[in-house]
């Protein structure tokens, strides 16, 4: 798909790196809604990048562990587009570090709500609406922790672990209407201090920036036979012992 004049959707894309997949995305020509759940502030500034591209943008609040909300944020900013024809989805909670035995119900729930339940209800909105148009991309965020298990971040770990289930489910289901879902794995990129250290050794002994993320996210929305995949971004660190 190329991605002049096309209509996006980067639920998530106030900040950080849903902020650069957005303008990145802007820049390639693509018409640009983002959503924030409490960043309103940067979600404007962000706004406010993207219009000075030439592109159509808006922005909405939503709560990503709210179904009825992702249905509505979907419906709402594809009216305003004129459309969709890409959905990423970067919101993740329930981030923190705690053993296995001390996680209870809000940490759990907060995980998986934002990650799974949201990409899935966000994901089948957008699905609903490519199919009627002829097709599109569908990209879910998702993270090496749920591929290779972290120490203290097993809510975090299980939520993205079962989102990168997800892509392949949703993959195999919609295909046949030539809607495409892929994943985007981060490694060590913008890490916060309490998971940095051994996640700083990458193979190519740097840390990842938002725009290796973006880039990763265009080679899926760009490459017409690449679906039910999951692109590991994380410079080699899942390499490592």
């Amino acid at each position: 798909m190329r991605l002049i004049g096309t209509n996006a959707l980067v639920a998530g894309g106030a900040h950080r790196v849903g902020r650069e997949i957005a303008l990145d995305l802007a820049r390639g020509g693509a018409n640009v809604g983002i959503s924030y759940h409490s960043s309103r502030d940067a979600a404007a500034r962000t706004v406010a990048e993207i219009a000075q591209l030439g592109v159509h943008t808006c922005s909405r609040p939503a709560d990503a562990s709210r179904p009825e909300a992702m249905r509505k944020l979907v419906e709402q900013t594809a009216a305003e587009l004129g459309g969709l024809d890409i959905y990423v989805h970067c919101p993740s909670a329930g981030f923190e570090a705690r053993p296995a035995e001390q996680i209870d119900e809000p940490l759990w729930d907060a995980a998986i709500d934002s990650t799974a339940k949201g990409f899935m209800f966000g994901a089948q909105a957008a699905y609903r609406l490519m199919r009627e148009s002829g097709g599109g991309v569908i990209v879910a965020i998702t993270d090496v922790a749920g591929i290779q298990p972290w120490p203290r971040f097993a809510a975090h770990g299980a939520a993205k672990a079962a989102q990168i289930h997800l892509v392949k489910c949703l993959a195999a289901d919609w295909g046949r209407d030539n809607v495409r879902v892929c994943g985007v794995a981060p490694g060590p990129v913008l890490m916060p201090d309490q998971v940095r250290g051994n996640n700083e050794e990458t193979v190519l002994g740097r840390l990842g920036d938002p725009a290796d993320v973006a880039q990763a996210v265009r080679y899926c929305i760009e490459a017409d036979f690449f679906t039910g995949q999951n692109l590991i971004v994380d410079g080699g660190r899942i390499l490592r012992p």
